[in-house]
């Protein structure tokens, strides 16, 4: 189900300032949420043809690949975290840029070979079935388009449930092997890319 929001004015700036100081705290402990986005724009580009973004979250990503230019569909199940994405691109007037949609990465809507390009940026570690996502991310892609996946390392997880302990909560990680990803994509004939950026790995894979 596509997703339209429905903002106010007082809404949009606390969202926005809100951000801003998530971005500082992190920034703070070693995790620049901003560079590494644009160190994965960076070795993925150009994306040409269509884009699917899964877990849109709170909308880092989203954000970045709007305000590029770049026109996309990005999907999540949480209708608030597409709310507060969408928040944060009217407050960059790059929500025009952007389609959502109410859906299960692990259950896509979309038919076969989709989308020329399938990005996931730090959704992994909130997905159980995570094969089953592979699988679906796989089956919308088209032939010579590319897979990009992104998420925690060991640092970036440390750096994450510390700041979630400071303030009372926790952050549960599904097991994730960088390992078994890269190997899922490599056994359907992908030719993999790895890279390292603090706190993070990032796998960007071109299909056969």
């Amino acid at each position: 189900m596509e997703y339209i929001p429905k903002l106010t004015n007082e809404e949009i700036e606390e969202v926005h300032k809100h951000f801003e100081e998530r971005l500082a705290i992190y920034r703070n402990k070693g995790l620049d949420f901003e560079k590494y986005r644009k160190f994965i724009l960076d070795k993925v580009s150009p994306l040409d043809g269509n884009i699917l973004e899964l877990g849109t979250g709170t909308g880092y990503t989203t954000l970045l690949l709007a305000k590029e230019g770049y026109k996309f569909i990005s999907v999540d199940t949480d209708e608030e975290a597409l709310k507060t994405t969408a928040a944060r691109l009217t407050y960059d007037e790059a929500l025009a840029n952007v389609k959502f949609y109410i859906m299960d990465a692990t259950l896509l809507e979309f038919a076969d070979a989709s989308f020329n390009n399938v990005i996931a940026v730090n959704l992994l570690h909130h997905v159980t079935k995570i094969e089953k996502l592979l699988s679906e991310a796989d089956r919308v892609l088209c032939t010579k388009g590319k897979m990009v996946i992104s998420d925690f390392n060991e640092k970036g997880r440390e750096i994450i449930d510390a700041v979630h302990k400071e303030e009372g909560r926790s952050h549960d990680h599904p097991i994730l092997d960088e390992g078994q990803i890269r190997s899922f994509f490599e056994k359907k004939g992908y030719k993999i890319e790895e890279f390292e950026n603090a706190g993070h790995w990032i796998l960007i894979g071109k299909k056969a």
